[in-house]
């Protein structure tokens, strides 16, 4: 019992997604913020969302292939992990479900399920070209950028053994200063039928991507400009995963798996790469050193058993286990070394009361450990059912608590070059804990081929981390991140589908989102980063040989924000459109406009977002 959305390869496909997050645009719930085209900054399900943008202390968890896919040292998601064009289909659960998944299963939890091999030999090629329309004289940045891309994937099955290759490479110029990148992904994935009910299966991921340091603006007036120091800043990130996963069917009751995984990440920045560019002077506190790194490794456990007992009984239970090993080097800026460890365990059991009313009830207890320096023990609950009174109708409910563990990153920073805002470490900070998450839903199919899908969420949450500044008006600023607040989030969300005809089909959500600060201490009962309203609106349909895709999504204006107060970003709407041609059954063709209208926008203070921009790209399949 859960609201859970799916976004399929079809879908994917339809609609004009370049990057993995934008496959969200129409789902209610969920808001992306982006600095760039290449850095998702938060990924926000009913309000829950990173601590300050960066892609630090995630709310929401990543999973691919039921894998963690989190950063060991900013439990950041890594979202340039998700192989594109191989993505069989994406399930999003919202709400708080830290009693199977443990740390960051706030907000929800996002699970990329990647297609398996076909049984004849299959290989896809997808490239595309596109640029950004030039913008306007008086902003600062009258220049023609480009992007393009080239995708391929090939799968092939041999009687017991079958496997998957994807490789990708995407250039960007950026549509601003400052927002360049080089992509590079690889995806493989072998499975191994060892008998009729023993599998194997190993997955290699690797992923690596040369960018500009993203920067903020120059000015309001010159928003696709920055700062004369900020030009010769660069970052290259290179993300490894190894996973092998083994699970067996001994009977037809019974499902025991185990899968063990390695993650290697590692980060260099460089804050004065040209040392001609004698703006970059590291003695004005902008920019303290001229390079830093970051190597983390994480090894991990999860084995699980599932037991159907009966038609009416189904019970899971399951260790979860990881090592993590972060180097922040210099330490004067960054973290240092340090050693982390986290064991849990935990039940679930779902039993049919009746053939209308089920029940799921759950818990998980996990330990973290900061050799040496903090340890922390959370114990996290669920209560949960779902009334089916007829075939077309579900009401569900869910009582649930969760918790995310405060990263390496948030505990040890001590200078942020990017911002060139500068930390008091806080080894002893505590975990953020949503102490009641309620939600009651209902889901209605109509007989005209259409569904309503209704939820009403209560979330009360406890030590949120958050910034505080420590310095006094007239001293150099100085922060330290803190468990600062007491919040709720509260709203509704709605969603509409309407199938018209065999050829055409509609959607619509809404949500509405209630972000208040109740800690006693508060200056206003805003929280930071928060959109009150957001809808979405999307249309598919088929004219013979082409497919015509149109979509719109509106935010509401930010009232709050951390770094640069004044400068919180304005509403927005946007408009994005697709006509695909299949012109044989081998190959297809497309075109695309996003920000038809040409918005100016940001969705993190002081980025200035992509106006309009067009695509042109050609799928093969053999």
């Amino acid at each position: 019992p859960a609201s859970v959305a799916v976004v399929t390869a079809q879908q994917i496909n339809e609609k004009h997604v370049c990057t993995f997050d934008q496959a969200f645009d129409e789902t209610p719930g969920v808001v992306v913020t982006r600095s760039s085209n290449a850095n998702v900054q938060a990924f926000s399900i009913r309000g829950a969302s990173e601590v300050a943008g960066g892609g630090i202390g995630n709310r929401v968890l990543l999973l691919i292939d039921g894998r963690p896919a989190l950063s060991p040292e900013s439990a950041g998601a890594l979202w340039n992990l998700v192989p594109l064009n191989s993505i069989e289909r994406i399930e999003l659960v919202k709400g708080a479900y830290s009693s199977l998944y443990g740390s960051s299963a706030m907000g929800g939890v996002v699970n990329v399920v990647t297609r398996n091999p076909q049984l004849n030999p299959t290989t896809k090629v997808h490239v595309n070209y596109g640029f950004y329309e030039k913008q306007p004289r008086y902003f600062g940045n009258y220049r023609y950028n480009d992007f393009y891309a080239i995708e391929t994937s090939h799968s092939q099955n041999y009687k017991h053994f079958s496997y998957l290759l994807d490789g990708s490479w995407k250039h960007n110029d950026g549509h601003r200063e400052k927002s360049a990148f080089d992509l590079y992904n690889f995806y493989g994935k072998a499975i191994w039928d060892v008998n009729g009910n023993r599998h194997l299966q190993v997955t290699l991921n690797s992923n690596q991507i040369d960018n500009d340091t993203p920067a903020t603006w120059l000015a309001f007036n010159q928003p696709y400009r920055v700062a004369d120091y900020r030009k010769d800043d660069y970052q290259k990130r290179k993300e490894y995963n190894a996973d092998m996963y083994y699970y067996a069917l001994p009977s037809a009751h019974v499902k025991y798996s185990t899968r063990v995984f390695y993650y290697r990440n590692h980060s260099k920045y460089s804050f004065n790469d040209d040392p001609g560019n004698d703006s970059t002077n590291i003695n004005y506190g902008k920019q303290i050193v001229a390079n830093s790194s970051v190597l983390a490794h994480r090894v991990g456990n999860i084995s699980q058993i599932d037991w159907f007992i009966n038609k009416k009984h189904a019970f899971i239970g399951g260790t979860d286990f990881n090592f993590d090993q972060i180097v922040g080097l210099p330490d004067s800026v960054l973290y240092g070394k340090h050693d982390a460890i986290n064991i849990g365990s935990y039940i679930q059991d779902e039993w049919a009361i009746s053939p209308k009313l089920t029940s799921t009830i759950g818990v998980r207890i996990d330990h973290y450990r900061v050799l040496g320096e903090f340890n922390e023990t959370n114990f996290s609950p669920k209560l949960a059912f779902l009334f089916q009174p007829s075939k077309s109708l579900g009401v569900r409910c869910l009582l649930a608590q969760a918790f995310r563990n405060p990263s390496i990153a948030e505990r040890f920073i001590k200078f942020e070059q990017g911002g060139g805002l500068a930390f008091t470490p806080n080894p002893g900070l505590k975990s953020e804990k949503l102490v009641l998450s309620t939600e009651v839903g209902l889901k209605w199919s109509l007989k005209n081929r259409s569904s309503f899908d209704i939820a009403l969420f209560y979330n009360k949450y406890n030590n949120l981390i958050s910034f505080q500044q420590l310095s006094k008006p007239l001293e150099k600023l100085r922060y330290q991140v803190v468990n600062l607040n007491e919040a709720v989030m509260q709203g509704f969300e709605i969603a509409y589908q309407r199938i018209l005809t065999d050829k055409a089909r509609i959607n619509f959500g809404y949500t509405y989102l209630d972000a208040r600060d109740i800690s006693k201490n508060r200056l206003n009962d805003n929280l930071a980063y928060k959109m009150k309203h957001t809808w979405s609106f999307g249309t598919t349909a088929n004219f013979g040989k082409f497919t015509c895709n149109a979509s719109a999504h509106y935010h509401s204006k930010v009232k709050e924000v951390f770094i640069y107060p004044g400068s919180e970003p304005k509403a927005a709407f946007l408009l994005n459109a697709k006509v695909n041609w299949k012109a044989s059954k081998l190959a297809s063709f497309y075109l695309a406009v996003d920000n038809m209208s040409n918005t100016q926008y940001e969705e993190l203070e002081r980025y200035r977002m992509a106006g309009r921009n067009y695509t042109a790209g050609a799928v093969w399949s053999f």
